[in-house]
């Protein structure tokens, strides 16, 4: 693996999870490839992409519902509507 490909759930799920502060693809990847090692880098796109279709949902995330929801994340930019 060369690299973590990074689509619109990655962008918003490292966003929400404080894991990169970036708006651009290439240096939210650049962020993730610091904190992943690399054996887990086509792992993290895939996990990413899963959590945020199922759980971490764009307009109304179902905090309630998440594993994460224990102080691990710090749910930036979330309005909560539950």
């Amino acid at each position: 693996t060369s690299g973590i490909a990074v689509d619109t759930h990655v962008i918003r799920l490292s966003k929400r999870f404080g894991l990169s502060e970036e708006k651009n693809a290439e240096k939210i990847e650049q962020d993730l490839m610091k904190i992943y090692d690399k054996k887990y880098w086509s792992f993290v796109n895939r996990l990413f992409i899963s959590h945020g279709r199922v759980l971490c949902i764009a307009k109304k995330p179902l905090c309630s519902k998440c594993f994460l929801n224990n102080g691990l994340c710090p749910r930036i930019d979330v309005i909560d509507s539950q």
